[in-house]
């Protein structure tokens, strides 16, 4: 063998590209720049479309008998019976697949199409994307999508800077900054120097590692080290930077993008491989009852036949000298000859129908307004008509998150300054927080003239009212365009006073006395009659918080308690017929009014958009309060954003949506970010202008958790710096634990509401000291051995003894119902798993606010190790963990497993016991009694008195215990740790504690990682999956599920093309699973049961009439009724079946989202219901035939005429087969249309009208049989008997059914004829919870990207390494159980009771469990000791007989999971 060439070895080992040299690049075959996504051309779509359609069982089956049916010898039907609806189905099929095809071009052409403006022979020319080859040099324009994998030579900003958005690849809208070699920043725009640009790159082979590019440039004689962050990869867009040129390395299917797009599979439906195995079973049956039948022949010939051989002559071809073997020879023949006549046992025309009925579902998708989206006027769409039932049985669901679960959009929500926290809004009236939605309405305050002013509250002292302005009085009601409010209780730093008007609070604190008044005051029942939702949050949390105490104020300023005799002066507590509506309405338009936001026209350059609630907060910075000037100014200066101005529009652009909200919610407040240059930042504070010049950016990476900014101005060096708290914290100078533990508490709440939080920091620098530290700084960045290390060191040194300013909280708006919907998703016994490329702490954030995690979780496991052996020991820790927790746990797994069982209680009953008294008492939405609270801290000796008294119930007797659906573990999973999991040693143990976990979240992970986690489900689990995703980044996940949903959002298109279904939000996932998905399911498979009844009971007749033909395959019915009879005579009655049916209501299929779990566990169509139907298909068949054949045979009518020939027995059996099938629709249809009615009275007409129009004007060989049998009552009566005798076992049946086991639509459908509609079960219904406080304290710092933009200054590799502190501890938490009440007639009672015990013992709980909270407690005695203690006779009185034991990893800001 002779050595392999240099292209040869390079083609193996590496790529060399010369830019500009297209003779030496030609030599490697690189692939050029054009993209094929489609499957077919013109020449190949017949062929190759016939061969994919001939790969499925049925059409190749149908295929073979219609070469049967060619050969005359054998076959008693014509070949036109099976060839027209053959060419039929691949007719429609091909159609659909040609369509789909073309849409696959179109899109390739548009890409393909796309304008790039390459050099050519020292000239700058606009050529198309494809026609792009490696090594062109291409430039690109700002806004431009970069069209191949590209190495950067120059760009337009300084230090060759440039920053991209990388939407298309990960899904992320960040910006990130691209910097290219020092040495090629000189080439600049100029064309005729990158022209002569003659550079070699040797870089590794195309692969699909989006971050992660080794190569090399060689240049005059130097060799350059290349890596990530001089490649611009296609799909990314150049963002903030006027143009930037590069030289191709990948192109076409070798770029990255390509790589991870993953191939197309042909999906198909449960249903589908179902119906493959089913047809197979009934071939066998149908080959078994062929031979059965051809040995029964052959039999009666060698015997019998042969002596009739005058009246049936056998055929020439049979041999007629020997007997046995010419009998034999017809036997043969036979079996074929039952084959042709038996194959309407599956009918081609079941595919047909199948295709119409998935057909017609999709458009009922695409025009369902429910999932319509106004803002963006976009509409559900299905991309395939195949894969509609499979919507019905969705075990897993794998989301993406950013674009998918969230808006991607933050805003600037509260903030803490100087131990003060501003942002919330409280309603003194009921002492709740108001929280702000996105929703918004139009409140037409038509109350504000007419209503006369109550009373005004005293002023607070100190404070300051900040009412709106009152309206003139001749003036029309204001529109006011307001937010909708959710109501918690909570503390805040604005109140709304009982006459509406919004105020400061600013007294002493309070005493703890006055706080436990105030709280067991307000717990009373009368507090049941106001509009808001009652408080379900701790007092104690609020009272350290900052700011004001919950109800009545906090640190900093707080209001005297509101007296009951002030509440009552204000209506508040009265109810009375119309005057309570009144107040009612008056209060209403009060609130609405106070929850107008702060108008920021004053500043020029503020956003319309910007919606800020504390009006006080501004009046601070307003009138020259130092620490909140302080506080915008670093926000305002601390940050790595890009100003631009668009249309004289200032503009922000950001590698992270959080330091866009940041430096935009300071741009409102009065400090402008202006514009920056490499060496100085300009801002606007308060109208004027402050330049200030940057003496060193020390940038954010996952290691550090914290960026810092160096700053002089005149003689002043400052340094600001914004991180994690925890990271914060560490660095400050001593003197300030007051400050430290006051915005702590603030830090905590904001934590547990899901918020993102930074901690601000300042240190003042003198300038000797600064020169002295940059020296060392330089000195460290020029250092080659372990320079990273020596700066991280270097940056630590001056990050310390700093000042604490405050903290910040941003949000990441969900999507609109995103927590409904996935609480919804969940109850239907849905798993879901969130894949995202965020780091942990976004992931875990949004999870929690998104519901995925709660509080109700015994633990959230957090994987994150570096190495095989570090995942193995953590997944074996948590695989004991759960071992533990399923040993200890109440009822232990045999209790839970017992709950989970069917069992015969109605959930529908169990909800309306539940609420029936408690409606009576308050007239208002019913609250159900809080289950009691478990807590399993630690295990020892002594668990077994923790749940001692939870066994007994207050009559003494052992209580029932439910575990609640919410209970046990979440799982989270770093990228890198991933790797491990997915390896086949560890592939089991990560799939056995993914199992048991009720939600899974893998943060950090590629493209290809989310497709991998996908296969992984599918071959383990065999578990019908389906993916949802909105960005390029998705795609491969999306081709690997069952089902892929995309999400035309705000990250381009590519997910949608790729896509089964498309949807507007993530909400509409919901109804298009639990509506569409269930309707589709059930239809199909009530299709199917039906189609496979019917046909049987028509082809199993001939198997009946062969025992009195000899076997000789002679036909019972016409042969033209046979071609028919599925196509004309009982085709539509059933596709109307299958198009609308519908057992409930897509109200009642939303609302009660177990009507689901049938789907999950394929109950509704299966081998045991096939079975069924067919055995029900052959006793109709038998009934069928022998009634008549027993009253016709040697049959003569009152005329005298003969009636017992073969063509009235026909004629007969097939009326009384129609009358048959429309009756037993009849009994299958639960909703009855138009369209039903139609085609089901339609459909008996139809056959009567067809049949005289065959035999009479056409001349069929059956002329005159069915109407001269009608002339007669016997055949009114024969039909009568058989019709009744078929219906009678199956209303029987039903009825049977109904009555002893009715399924959970029978309860519903029961219910909703009675006009009873339960509104609370946690059995059956779940609704979505609002925003609840989280008692674990998490980092949830707001840093969304990787990275910062601080390389100009550090030129070392930072290090990508996930944060290794923000771990959940392996103890497991609080846990609730649900016990199920028998008897509620006292319930109301008891709970007002309990609500005033509660409310006295709370503070007393909170302030022991405060005390202990970083105790390590050895024992179970210490805990269950301190909740006898604190709880006493609260716990009692609940019902529960529980302890209130809580972890010592739950923090005193919330005890919402604690019921006493």
């Amino acid at each position: 063998m002779g050595t392999k060439t240099q292209p040869q070895l390079a083609k193996e080992n590496e790529r060399r590209i010369r830019a500009n040299d297209k003779e030496f690049n030609a030599q490697f075959k690189y692939h050029n720049n054009y993209i094929k996504t489609s499957k077919y051309s013109l020449f190949t779509f017949l062929p190759f479309n016939l061969l994919e359609q001939f790969q499925r069982l049925a059409n190749f089956y149908f295929l073979c008998l219609l070469v049967l049916q060619l050969i005359p010898a054998i076959s008693s039907l014509t070949p036109v019976t099976t060839a027209i609806p053959l060419i039929g189905v691949l007719t429609l099929t091909a159609v659909k697949d040609a369509y789909d095809d073309i849409q696959r071009h179109l899109s390739d052409s548009q890409v393909n199409n796309r304008k790039s403006k390459t050099l050519r022979n020292g000239k700058l020319v606009e050529a198309k994307w494809s026609e792009v080859q490696v090594g062109d040099v291409i430039r690109l324009d700002n806004n431009q999508f970069v069209a191949a994998d590209t190495l950067l030579l120059s760009t337009s900003e300084p230090n060759g800077l440039c920053f991209i958005e990388t939407a298309e690849l990960d899904g992320e809208t960040n910006l990130k900054a691209k910097q290219c070699l020092t040495e090629t920043i000189e080439l600049g725009d100029r064309h005729d120097s990158l022209w002569n640009f003659n550079g070699e790159i040797i870089c590794e082979r195309p692969n699909n590692l989006l971050n992660k590019f080794d190569g090399t440039l060689i240049w005059r004689g130097q060799r350059f080290a290349l890596d990530n962050e001089k490649i611009l990869l296609r799909g990314c867009v150049l963002r903030n930077t006027q143009w930037c040129y590069g030289v191709v390395v990948f192109a076409g299917v070798d770029t990255k993008l390509m790589q991870n797009s993953g191939k197309t599979q042909f999906k198909s439906t449960g249903v589908d491989r179902l119906l493959n195995f089913i047809i197979i079973g009934i071939v066998l049956f149908l080959v078994s009852i062929c031979a059965l039948f051809a040995i029964g022949c052959a039999i009666w010939e060698g015997f019998i036949g042969q002596h009739f051989q005058l009246y049936l002559p056998w055929e020439h071809i049979i041999p007629k000298d020997y007997i046995p073997t010419g009998a034999t020879v017809i036997g043969l023949l036979v079996f074929f000859s039952y084959a042709i006549v038996l194959n309407t046992v599956v009918p081609i025309s079941l595919y047909v129908s199948v295709e119409v009925i998935r057909f017609a579902q999709s458009f009922l998708i695409n025009w369902d307004e429910e999932m319509y989206y106004a803002p963006t006027k976009t509409y559900a769409k299905a991309r395939t008509t195949t894969l509609n039932e499979e919507l019905g049985q969705i075990q897993y669901i794998f989301s993406d998150k950013t674009g998918t679960l969230t808006q991607n959009i933050m805003t600037f929500n509260k903030c803490s300054i100087n131990g003060r926290s501003y942002g919330d809004v409280i309603d003194l009236r009921t002492g709740e927080l108001i929280e702000i939605t996105e929703q918004q309405t139009i409140f037409q305050n038509s109350n504000t003239n007419n209503r006369p002013s109550p009373s005004p509250s005293p002023s607070p002292a100190g404070g300051a009212a900040a009412a709106p302005p009152a309206a003139p009085p001749a003036a029309p009601p204001p529109i006011i365009l307001v937010h909708k409010a959710e109501v918690h209780a909570k503390k805040s730093a604005l109140v709304v006073t009982s006459s509406g008007e919004a105020q400061v609070a600013s007294s002493p604190i309070s005493t703890r006395s006055d706080i436990e008044h105030s709280n067991a005051s307000e717990r009373r029942p009368g507090l049941k009659q106001v509009r808001y939702s009652a408080p379900s949050r701790s007092q104690d949390e609020d009272q350290h918080s900052g700011g004001l105490s919950t109800r009545l104020g906090g640190v900093g300023g707080l209001t005297p308690p509101i007296s009951m005799e002030a509440r009552r002066s204000s209506g508040g507590f009265k109810r009375s017929g119309a005057g309570y509506m009144q107040r009612q309405l008056s209060r209403t338009s009060s609130c609405d009014k106070a929850l107008q936001s702060v108008d920021f026209s004053a500043n020029p350059h503020h956003e319309s958009e910007f919606r800020w609630y504390d009006r006080t907060l501004l009046d601070a910075v307003r009138s020259d309060e130092e620490h909140s000037h302080v506080f915008f100014r670093l926000l305002a200066l601390c940050h790595t954003v890009m100003a631009e101005t668009v249309n004289g529009k200032l503009e922000y652009q950001a590698q992270s949506p959080d330091e866009a909200a940041l430096v935009s919610a300071a741009r409102n407040f009065g400090f402008v970010f202006r514009t920056r240059t490499p060496n100085s930042i300009t801002i606007e504070v308060m109208g004027k202008m402050e330049e200030y010049e940057l003496l060193n950016i020390l940038d954010f990476n996952n290691i550090r958790k914290r960026m810092s900014v160096i700053l002089r101005r005149g003689d002043s060096v400052v340094l600001y710096c914004k991180g994690a708290d925890n990271v914060i914290y560490d660095r400050l100078h001593g003197g300030q634990e007051d400050l430290k533990a006051r915005t702590q508490d603030h830090l905590n709440k904001f934590a547990s509401e899901g918020l993102r939080t930074l901690a601000l920091a300042e240190r003042r620098l003198t300038q000797q000291y600064y020169n002295d530290w940059r020296l060392r700084q330089q000195e460290a960045a020029l250092s080659m051995d372990s320079r990273e290390q020596k700066l991280n060191e270097i940056y630590e040194e001056i990050e310390s003894d700093m000042q604490l300013v405050g903290v910040t909280a941003i949000e990441d708006k969900l999507q609109d119902g995103v927590p409904k919907s996935i609480a919804n998703l969940q109850s239907a016994g849905i798993k879901i798993w969130v894949l995202t490329g965020d780091k942990q702490e976004t992931a875990i954030n949004i999870g929690y606010s998104c519901q995925l995690l709660t509080d109700d979780l015994a633990d959230v496991f957090i994987v994150d190790g570096n190495s095989v052996e570090e995942v193995e020991k953590q997944l074996r820790q948590f695989k004991e963990s759960i071992k533990i927790y399923n040993r200890f746990r109440p009822g232990g797994i045999d209790g839970f497993d017992q709950f989970n069982s069917d069992s015969n209680m109605d959930p529908v009953s169990v909800t309306m016991t539940h609420t029936s008294d408690f409606m009576q008492e308050t007239n208002l939405p019913p609250t159900p009694p809080p289950p009691p609270a478990i807590s399993v801290v630690t295990f020892s000796a002594e668990c077994n008195d923790l749940f001692g008294d939870e066994k007994r119930s207050d009559d003494g007797g052992c209580a029932s215990i439910v575990m609640d659906e919410n209970t046990g573990f979440a799982l989270v999973v770093n990228g890198h740790s991933l790797v491990h999991c997915l390896s086949p040693e560890l592939e089991t143990k990560f799939l056995d504690i993914a199992s048991n976990c009720k939600a899974v979240i893998c943060c950090r992970v590629t493209p290809l990682q989310k497709a991998l986690v996908v296969e992984l489900i599918k071959r383990a689990k065999n578990a019908v999956t389906l993916a949802i995703g909105d960005g390029a980044n998705d795609v491969s996940m999306i081709k690997a599920a069952h089902i892929g949903v995309g999400i035309s959002g705000q990250e381009g298109l590519q997910a949608v093309l790729s896509s089964d279904y498309s949807i507007a939000q993530f909400r509409y996932l919901e109804r298009l699973l639990l509506v569409h998905g269930r309707w589709s399911y059930y239809r199909m498979c009530k299709f199917l049961r039906y189609f496979f009844y019917k046909n049987f009971a028509f082809t199993l007749c001939h198997c009946w009439y062969s025992l009195f033909c000899g076997f000789s395959a002679q036909t019972v019915f016409d042969p033209m009724f046979i071609s028919v009879y599925n196509l004309f005579y009982t085709s539509l009655p059933v596709l109307a079946l299958g198009v609308f049916e519908q057992d409930v209501s897509d109200k009642n299929s939303v609302e009660f989202p177990r009507l689901y779990t049938p789907g999950l566990k394929s109950e509704l169509f299966n081998i045991r219901e096939f079975i069924y139907s067919v055995l029900h298909g052959a006793f109709t068949s038998l009934v069928l035939f022998l009634i008549p054949y027993g009253v016709y045979k040697d049959g003569v009518s009152a005329n005298g005429y003969i009636v017992s020939d073969h063509m009235t027995l026909g004629a007969v059996v097939a009326t009384i087969l129609i009358v048959d099938n429309t009756a037993q629709i009849s009994l299958y249809t639960s909703y009855w249309t138009v369209v039903n009615h139609v085609t089901i009275w339609g459909s008996l007409i139809w056959y009567f009208v067809l049949d005289y129009f065959y035999n009479y004007v056409i001349g069929g060989p059956y002329v005159g049989s069915l109407t001269q049998a009608m002339k007669d009552l016997t055949f009114w009566v024969t039909m009568l008997i058989t019709v009744m005798a078929l219906v009678a076992p199956v209303l029987a049946y039903k009825y049977y059914l109904l009555d002893v086991h009715p399924s959970l639509s029978d309860k519903i459908r029961q219910k909703s004829l009675k006009k009873f509609h339960s509104r609370a079960s946690s059995d059956v219904r779940r609704t979505a919870s609002s925003r609840r406080g989280r008692r674990s304290v998490r980092s949830g710092y707001a840093f969304a990207h990787q990275e910062g933009f601080g390389r100009l200054i550090t030129s070392g590799k930072i290090m990508h390494k996930l944060p290794q502190d923000f771990a959940f501890p392996l103890g497991l938490g609080t846990k609730k159980t649900q016990t199920l009440h028998n008897n509620l007639n006292s319930a109301d009672g008891q709970a007002a009771k309990t609500n005033n015990v509660s409310g006295q013992h709370m503070v007393n709980n909170n302030t022991n469990l405060r005390r202990n909270q970083n105790q390590n407690h050895s024992s179970m005695a210490d805990i269950t000791a301190d909740g006898r203690g604190t709880g006493g006779e609260g716990g009692r009185g609940s019902g529960s007989g529980g302890t209130d034991d809580m972890s010592p990893r739950a923090p005193c800001q919330d005890l919402d999971t604690i019921n006493l």
